[in-house]
């Protein structure tokens, strides 16, 4: 019965083995024939476990629930593409355009996402808490209920970006772009905003500047008012001008 049952098994292997190295070929050949592949077997989630797709062009692929652990994604196109609870875990994400994609649900717990860019995705509840964002681009993107708390985000872009109840509790902002971005709800308790740009955000208040750190540098709407009492210490308040 052993016997049998461990020959089960390495037959069962070998076929999803030869069924990922066809779902890899499709997906490098030709996005329109995977899409109309995955309509036709949504019951199959695609497995790219530690497949090399540097450079790839994935632009508008259904890529829903597909796992990417590990995988090797540096400098590829992702842009308009359906990654709802897709799985990069562990992957390189490297300099990767994931502009326009659905990101609900996705897993990037340890992926390398230096240089990638997120401009109008779909961020919502995403949690890139603890993390080195550096230099990413976040323009424009839904980070609704986002939790970036204690993350590195120096330099990062969130021109326009939906930012209402995001969390970015003792991030650093140093240097952020967040000019235009929504910002009521939005938690930055003891966030660093040292020389970050906050001009023509919405909805910003002075309790919530009042409760980061900020310094002479940093550049708020011209709705609000700062008073320095010292190098450190501020008062913040409606401008009634």
């Amino acid at each position: 019965m052993s016997n049998n049952a461990d020959e089960t098994i390495l037959f069962k292997e070998t076929l999803n083995h030869v069924a990922n190295r066809e779902q890899i070929t499709l997906l490098r050949s030709s996005v329109a024939s995977w899409n109309i592949w995955r309509e036709s077997n949504p019951h199959i989630e695609p497995e790219f476990d530690r497949v090399d797709f540097n450079d790839i062009n994935l632009s508008n692929a259904n890529l829903r629930k597909a796992n990417f652990h590990m995988a090797l994604l540096n400098g590829a196109n992702f842009q308009g593409a359906n990654l709802t609870k897709t799985y990069f875990a562990g992957s390189d994400l490297r300099g990767a355009n994931l502009s326009e994609t659905n990101c609900q649900g996705v897993k990037f717990n340890d992926a390398d996402l230096g240089g990638c860019t997120f401009r109008k995705s779909n961020l919502r509840n995403i949690d890139f808490s603890n993390r080195d964002l550096r230099d990413i681009d976040f323009s424009e993107a839904d980070l609704r209920k986002a939790d970036l708390r204690k993350s590195n985000l120096e330099k990062v872009s969130f021109f326009k970006a939906d930012l209402r109840k995001t969390l970015f509790t003792e991030a650093n902002l140093t240097e952020a772009y967040l000019s235009s971005a929504w910002l009521q709800g939005t938690d930055i308790q003891r966030a660093n905003l040292s020389r970050a740009i906050l001009r023509y955000t919405i909805n910003l208040t002075p309790a919530q500047i009042q409760s980061a750190k900020i310094d002479r540098k940093t550049k708020v709407p011209q709705y609000l008012k700062i008073h320095w009492i010292s190098d450190t210490d501020f008062h913040c308040e409606e401008n009634s001008r």
